[in-house]
C-alpha cells in the first residue's frame, strides 16, 4: 500500500537507501543509461517519483528533505502548481514553433524586464545555461572586436568546450583538450584559501591586482569580455567581495571589454535578492541567468543593452537563432514562476531562514573539527570539510561519498560530492523543516568523524 505524501512529515525513512523498489528500477534503468551521471545519483541509487515543496519521494515511499533544489533549479520547490498548472494550459495550446513570438514569451519578457535595470532589458533566450555561455563569448567577440576572455579559478560556466575552457583547474575537464585559445585565468577572491596568502583583514582585495597582470602580461590586450560568478556556486560557494567586482567592471570600463556576470546558479532568489549582483553595486555589461528561473523547466537567457545585442554578426537574422531558445512553454513557466516572486514574500523566506541555516551551520563547526569553513549568502551555503584545520588538507572523496550517504539515509539529499558540501535548499523551505534537516547534517557529520578516527 502507498503511503501518503505529507511533506509536513519529512524526513521519514520507511527503508533502507535505496529501498527494494528503487534498486529493482534502478537495475532497469541502468540496462540504458550511460554510467556518467552524477556522483550522487550512482552513489544512492534513488529514484524518485515525485515531490512537493522541499520535500521528494522516492519509489519506496521514502521522504526526503531537499538540501540541492535539484540541481538549485527548483528555487520555488518541486512542482509549484502555478507553474505546472501555466505549463500545462500552453502545452495545451502550443507545443513548439521555433524561436517565433507567441503571447507566452512577450508576458515573460514584460515579467523579467520588471526585474531588470534600464542597462539589462533586451533578451535572447536558450535553453541550457552552457548555451547561453557559448552564446555570451560570441556576443562578447562579435560587439568588441576583441577575442580573449578572462575568467577565473574554480569557475563553473558548463560543460560544452567553450565554456569548459574558461574554468581553470576543474577534474572534470581533464582529457577534452586542447580547448579554445583566447581563455585567460586568474586567481579567484577565495579568502578561506588566499591566492597570495594574505588575511582578510590586510588583503585591500590585492586579488583584483592579478586580473590585471593576467591583462598586461598575457594577453596580447584584445580582450572581449571578463566573465565571472558574483558568487562561485559549483566551485565552492565563494561570495566575492564587493570590491573585486568592482575592480573588474573598472577593468573593463577601461579596455572596452564587457563585464559577464554569470547568474545562472546565483539568480532568481538564491543568494537573498532577486539577482546577486544587486547587493554588489556593480551591474554588469551581460547577464546570463537560467536554472530556477522556470521552476524546472529547461530555460536559459542573455540580458544585455540592445546596442550590444543586435552588434556585429551576433545581430544578423538568424545568428542567435536556437531550436528551443524562445520557447513558449519555458516563457511561460518562467512568467508563473516570476509572478510567485513578486511579491517578495518567497524572496524574504529565503533570506530569513537562509540566515537561520547559516548561523546553525557556523554553531556545528564548533563541534565538528571536520569542517574547515563556513560560507555562503542567503540559500547559497557550503561546508569545506578537512582532515585538519591547520593544513586545510580537503577530505577525500570517499569521506565525501560517506557524508552524502549517511545523510541520505537519515532522509536529507545535497548534490554536493566532494570536499565543499553545498546546502542549497528551496527558498520556500520552513524554518522548522531546515532545522530538521541540519539536525540530520550534524548526526551525520559525527557518524563519519568517528569512523575516521577508527581508521
Amino acid at each position: 500500500m502507498t503511503a501518503t505524501f505529507d511533506p509536513e512529515l519529512a524526513p521519514r525513512m520507511l527503508t533502507d537507501v535505496p529501498g527494494p523498489r528503487s534498486q529493482e528500477l534502478w537495475a532497469r534503468d541502468a540496462v540504458f543509461h550511460a554510467s556518467n551521471s552524477s556522483p550522487g545519483a550512482q552513489w544512492l541509487r534513488l529514484v524518485l517519483k515525485d515531490g512537493r515543496g522541499a520535500v521528494v519521494r522516492d519509489v519506496d515511499d521514502n521522504l526526503f528533505v531537499d538540501f540541492s533544489s535539484g540541481a538549485v533549479v527548483a528555487n520555488l520547490g518541486h512542482a509549484p502548481p502555478a507553474v505546472a498548472q501555466a505549463v500545462a494550459e500552453e502545452a495545451a495550446s502550443l507545443m513548439h514553433f521555433f524561436d517565433f513570438a507567441t503571447p507566452a514569451r512577450a508576458a515573460f519578457f514584460e515579467a523579467l524586464a520588471r526585474t531588470l535595470p534600464p542597462a539589462l532589458q533586451t533578451f535572447q533566450m536558450y535553453s541550457t545555461g552552457a548555451e547561453a555561455v557559448e552564446a555570451a563569448l560570441r556576443l562578447a567577440k562579435s560587439y568588441t572586436g576583441g577575442y580573449e576572455v578572462i575568467s577565473f579559478h574554480q569557475a563553473w560556466h558548463g560543460r560544452t568546450l567553450g565554456a569548459m575552457s574558461l574554468m581553470g583547474g576543474f577534474p572534470l575537464k581533464r582529457g577534452y583538450g586542447p580547448f579554445a585559445p583566447g581563455a585567460l585565468h586568474s586567481p579567484n577572491a577565495n579568502c578561506y584559501r588566499c591566492p597570495l596568502e594574505l588575511t582578510r583583514d590586510r588583503c585591500a582585495v590585492a586579488c583584483a591586482a592579478l586580473v590585471d597582470r593576467v591583462y598586461e602580461q598575457s594577453s596580447e590586450q584584445r580582450l572581449a569580455a571578463v566573465i565571472v560568478e558574483p558568487v562561485q556556486g559549483v566551485g565552492g560557494v565563494i561570495p566575492f567581495p564587493p570590491e573585486f567586482l568592482a575592480h573588474l567592471r573598472s577593468l573593463c570600463d577601461r579596455t572596452g571589454a564587457l563585464l559577464i556576470f554569470d547568474e545562472i546558479l546565483t539568480g532568481v532568489g538564491r543568494t537573498g535578492p532577486m539577482w546577486a549582483f544587486e547587493s554588489t553595486g556593480v551591474v554588469p555589461d551581460v547577464l546570463l541567468a537560467g536554472k530556477g528561473l522556470a521552476g524546472g523547466y529547461p530555460i536559459s537567457l542573455i540580458a544585455s543593452r540592445r546596442e550590444v545585442l543586435d552588434a556585429g554578426p551576433f545581430g544578423r537574422p538568424g545568428a542567435g537563432a536556437s531550436t528551443f531558445a524562445s520557447g513558449n512553454l519555458a516563457c511561460a513557466a518562467g512568467t508563473a514562476v516570476l509572478g510567485m516572486l513578486e511579491d517578495g514574500a518567497v524572496l524574504a523566506n529565503g533570506e530569513r531562514v537562509g540566515a537561520r541555516m547559516l548561523a546553525a551551520l557556523r554553531e556545528l563547526a564548533e563541534r565538528h573539527p571536520i569542517i574547515g569553513d563556513v560560507r555562503g549568502v542567503g540559500m547559497l551555503m557550503a561546508l569545506e570539510l578537512v582532515t585538519d584545520r591547520t593544513s586545510k588538507t580537503p577530505v577525500t572523496p570517499a569521506v565525501a561519498r560517506r557524508l552524502m550517504t549517511a545523510m541520505a539515509r537519515r532522509g536529507v539529499l545535497v548534490a554536493g560530492a566532494g570536499a565543499v558540501l553545498r546546502i542549497t535548499p528551496p527558498l520556500v523551505i520552513t524554518e522548522d523543516m531546515a532545522m530538521a534537516g541540519i539536525a540530520v547534517l550534524d548526526e551525520a557529520l559525527s557518524e563519519v568523524e568517528s569512523m575516521a578516527e577508527d581508521g
